[in-house]
C-alpha cells in the first residue's frame, strides 16, 4: 500500500503529457515493472547510438527479473526519482536522479543521468526531463544538482548550460573506450539557489 501511495504521488507531481514540436505526444511517467522489457530494449538501443554513455554496447546484461528489481528499487527509495519518456506507447527516453549519499553531510547534493534515443534528439525531450529532475530537487530541498558529461559531447554540454549548469572541473581520461582511446569528463553543477 505504501509503495502504491508513493507511486501515485510521484505520478501526480512529476508525470505529464506534452506535445512536442513535431506534433508527437511525449508521456513522462514513473515506470512500472511491466515496462522492464521495453526499458531494457531502450537502453540496449541507446548504447549503440552514441559513445557518450558509461558502457560499451555489449555491457548491458540485466535479465528481465533484474530490470524489474531495479525499477522496484526506485519505488522504495525516497531519495530518488526514475522517469521514462514514452511516445506512441514506446519507451524512448529515461532519466533518474538520486541524492548522492544518504549521510546527512551529502543530502544537499543530487546527481542524475539521462538517455534519449537518437531519432528523438533535438525535439526538446531532454530539456523536459531535466525540468522534471529540477522540480524534484526543489521539492527535496536539494541545493546542488550534479552530472558528469563527456567533454566533447557538445550537444549535451549545450543542453546542460541552457538549464543553468556550469562546468566545475574536468577529469582527464575518465573513460577508456574499447579501441584504447580516452575521453575526458566534465563535472557540471546547477546550484539550485541560482534558478
Amino acid at each position: 500500500m505504501q509503495k502504491e501511495k508513493k507511486h501515485n504521488e510521484l505520478d501526480e507531481k512529476y508525470c505529464s503529457k506534452v506535445e512536442l514540436k513535431n506534433g508527437k505526444v511525449l508521456v513522462m511517467r514513473v515506470p512500472k515493472e511491466d515496462d522492464a522489457l521495453q526499458l531494457m530494449n531502450h537502453l540496449k538501443q541507446v548504447d549503440t547510438e552514441t559513445k557518450f554513455l558509461g558502457r560499451e554496447p555489449d555491457e548491458f546484461n540485466f535479465t528481465l527479473e533484474q530490470e524489474k528489481e531495479f525499477i522496484k528499487g526506485f519505488d522504495k527509495d525516497e531519495n530518488s526519482l526514475f522517469l521514462v519518456g514514452e511516445i506512441d506507447d514506446e519507451v524512448i527516453a529515461n532519466v533518474s536522479v538520486s541524492i548522492v549519499r544518504n549521510n546527512r553531510r551529502f543530502l544537499h547534493r543530487a546527481a542524475f543521468g539521462i538517455t534519449v534515443q537518437k531519432k528523438h534528439w533535438r525535439s526538446g525531450i531532454g530539456k523536459l526531463l531535466i525540468e522534471k529532475v529540477i522540480d524534484w530537487c526543489k521539492d527535496k530541498g536539494v541545493e546542488q544538482l550534479e552530472l558528469e558529461v563527456v567533454s566533447d559531447n557538445e550537444r549535451a554540454v549545450e543542453l546542460y548550460k541552457s538549464q543553468g549548469f556550469v562546468k566545475h572541473g574536468t577529469m582527464k581520461n575518465a573513460i577508456k573506450y574499447a579501441d584504447n582511446t580516452y575521453a575526458d569528463e566534465d563535472i557540471m553543477i546547477l546550484f539550485m539557489n541560482k534558478i
